[in-house]
């Protein structure tokens, strides 16, 4: 059985943490070949699938203090490199880092030419278009905070004169880049603004800030519309943006209202796996693109989410094999 990464180079991950490794740690103790590529290295030929891939090695890993692995160095060996037709694969692991670039996008739309009922696609190369992970929440406006999307200075200002502080990020953005806090007392306001929009160019998010985010934003990993577990994250000392995982959290009878709600549209899209984060009784954002926080949470709590999540989508493909 052969599984197929598509992610950010190798060289560049931090296999202590990230949890696409952890993805490849579990598909290899499965007995599954691993193979890596690339967004940029897919290809349509003939009416099909394929890719310049890898197959790796991943040397044995533990967990280390907090939320890390300890990993060697190297962490995986090459043992093969050579095209693979994707539709061969048990599944291919869609987990390139946002922004959906032309490259990405790309990407989605070669990966349509594969038949989901043969490999399992995780997710789904139309939900990874369709579902903004900062917009797509919006369609829910009782699940959300007050928020406007906006490239107009005149209207993020009369939000911080009804709010009084708010957030203002990238629609396009992740793990809290570019995210900005303001108050309309801040005599720098008109250079944030100016500078999160390009000048009145580029549309923002601008939400209102929660202060229950001193409590913990959640994330809840959820399989198939199911939350199967969360976690907490807090804000680093200095900076009010969300930091690393660390505590289990309870799923909550509204956590689970808000997937309840999410999970036609998630199913409908493709959407096999997604993190939710949480704030209070609010919906944040919806992550697919590159869900992330599984491996960080098996190492804090001992649990065993990358592995769940492969034994869960592989079922089908293990059931034929063992057949």
């Amino acid at each position: 059985m052969r599984i197929a990464f598509v992610a950010d180079p190798l060289e560049r991950l931090d296999a202590a943490t990230d949890t696409s490794v952890g993805l490849m740690h579990a598909a290899q103790e499965l007995g599954a070949e691993v193979w890596v590529t690339e967004a940029g290295r897919l290809e349509a030929v003939d009416g099909r699938a394929r890719a310049g891939a890898r197959r790796i090695e991943l040397a044995p890993a533990r967990p280390d203090r907090g939320c890390r692995w300890r990993v060697p160095d190297p962490w995986f060996a090459v043992l093969d490199t050579r095209p693979v037709w994707l539709d061969e694969t048990a599944a291919v692991f869609l987990r390139t880092e946002p922004p959906v670039d032309e490259v990405f996008t790309a990407a989605t739309l070669i990966m349509d030419l594969i038949d989901p009922a043969s490999t399992v696609l995780v997710n789904a190369p139309q939900s990874l278009r369709e579902c903004s992970e900062h917009l797509f929440p919006l369609r829910f406006p009782d699940l959300v905070p007050p928020t406007t999307v906006t490239a107009a200075e005149r209207t993020v200002r009369d939000f911080l004169a009804e709010h009084g502080t708010a957030v203002i990020k990238p629609v396009d953005g992740f793990s809290g880049r570019g995210v900005l806090r303001l108050d309309r007392h801040d005599p720098n306001l008109a250079s944030l603004i100016e500078i999160s929009t390009a000048l009145g160019s580029r549309p923002v998010l601008v939400q209102r800030y929660l202060r229950q985010v001193a409590a913990g934003n959640k994330r809840v990993f959820v399989v198939d519309g199911t939350p199967v577990a969360a976690v907490y994250r807090f804000p680093a000392g200095g900076d009010f943006r969300i930091g690393q995982p660390s505590a289990k959290a309870p799923i909550t009878a509204r956590d689970r209202e808000i997937c309840a709600r999410l999970d036609p549209d998630l199913r409908r899209m493709g959407v096999r796996l997604a993190g939710l984060d949480v704030i209070g009784p609010y919906l944040i954002e919806i992550n697919v693109t590159s869900v992330g926080g599984l491996r960080k949470a098996d190492a804090l709590l001992g649990w065993t989410l990358c592995a769940d999540l492969l034994d869960h989508l592989l079922d089908p493909c293990l059931e034929r094999t063992s057949a």
